[in-house]
């Protein structure tokens, strides 16, 4: 009896050896471990940046327009849009309330709001220098048969000067100065350009003065329609001018046909134009943003003429608030920062 149950239990364990061998064998397929998805990659973050500019009809919309394409086109995580406003001033008080990240203004507004001087009743310490462009060109335009050769016949004339609370009606008091003139001696209207200009074409102006980068859009228009003459300065009074007022240019010429019918240089003058950011934007965002204007300068100038101001020779002149970490970085690199 003891050899039979012997036999039997050798044969069981000799069958579960032989099931076992069979299932090693491939007879079925072992558990596979569960796969693991890969990690989801977060799209990249997108910067909403608002370009405060000016007036449409003025040289800061136009090309504000170009840099914000030229922006998005970068692929450098920016979705900048060109908002139009009143100009310098009004864009170095929307930086100092966060209400934008990028403006336009003349470098003595700048240094103004920076200081808390003039129409600035506080200090706007957060404005940082992008890059310096051109002169906002005094461009005083009177019709022709007008009569009106100087800025010393403006006496008593109705006047555009540009928005109320602009740098523009400073410009035209600190030109109109060297001539024995105050805004008190002329008939000044606060409008646009382009709302100056209509009056102009209907004689309920006299002249229309437009500090913007030359061509203007505005000139161009009244001048396919009228005579004008654009009013010189001379260069001893813009040597004056830029003594008193150092963010003032050199002698600048608009070269004669720059708009029809005016077929002579004309020798003017303006305040340098900067870009002015926000000093909490991060310094590679704006390293960014420096570097692609020069990149994609082209591409800016097809938007506006003006866009060939790019440079980086002129990039950090007549800047008198301090430059930002970012745009100093690249300016480092191309050599033209200490």
């Amino acid at each position: 009896m003891r050899g039979l149950r012997g036999k039997k239990l050798i044969l069981a364990m000799v069958v579960l050896l032989m099931v076992a061998l069979v299932a090693g064998c491939g007879g079925s397929k072992p558990a596979e471990a569960p796969k693991q998805e890969a990690p989801k990659q977060e799209a990249p973050k997108v910067v909403n940046i608002s370009i405060a500019t000016g007036a449409t009809s003025g040289t800061y919309y136009p090309l504000g327009s170009g840099i914000a394409n030229a922006l998005n086109a970068a692929g450098i995580g920016v979705n900048a849009t060109a908002e139009s406003t009143g100009g310098s001033v009004e864009n170095c008080r929307l930086m100092g309330q966060k209400k934008a990240e990028i403006g336009f203004s003349e470098s003595g507004i700048a240094a103004w709001a920076y200081n808390g001087e003039q129409m600035f009743n506080s200090k706007i310490e957060n404005l940082r220098g992008l890059i310096a462009l051109y002169p906002n060109t005094m461009q005083t335009v009177v019709k022709e048969s007008s009569g009106i050769k100087s800025y010393a016949d403006l006496k008593g004339k109705r006047v555009g000067v540009g928005i109320q609370g602009s740098s523009s009606p400073l410009n035209m008091a600190f030109v109109i100065e060297q001539y024995g003139l105050t805004l008190n001696d002329i008939k000044p209207e606060y409008l646009s350009f382009g709302e100056a200009m209509q009056l102009l074409k209907d004689d309920r102006l006299d002249a229309v003065m437009v500090d913007s980068g030359a061509p203007n859009s505005a000139i161009i228009d009244i001048a396919t329609q009228h005579k004008i003459r654009i009013l010189p300065i001379e260069k001893e009074k813009i040597a004056a001018i830029k003594q008193k007022y150092g963010f003032f240019s050199d002698p600048v010429v608009i070269p004669a046909g720059t708009y029809k019918g005016v077929d002579v240089d004309i020798t003017t003058t303006g305040s340098k134009v900067m870009i002015a950011v926000r000093a909490d934007l991060p310094e590679d965002l704006v390293y960014n943003i420096t570097k692609t204007l020069f990149e994609k300068r082209d591409d800016i100038i097809k938007a506006h003429p003006r866009g060939a101001s790019i440079q980086l020779e002129t990039a950090l002149d007549s800047i008198a608030v301090p430059m930002h970490p970012g745009a100093l970085k690249y300016y480092k690199e191309k050599g033209v920062a200490k």
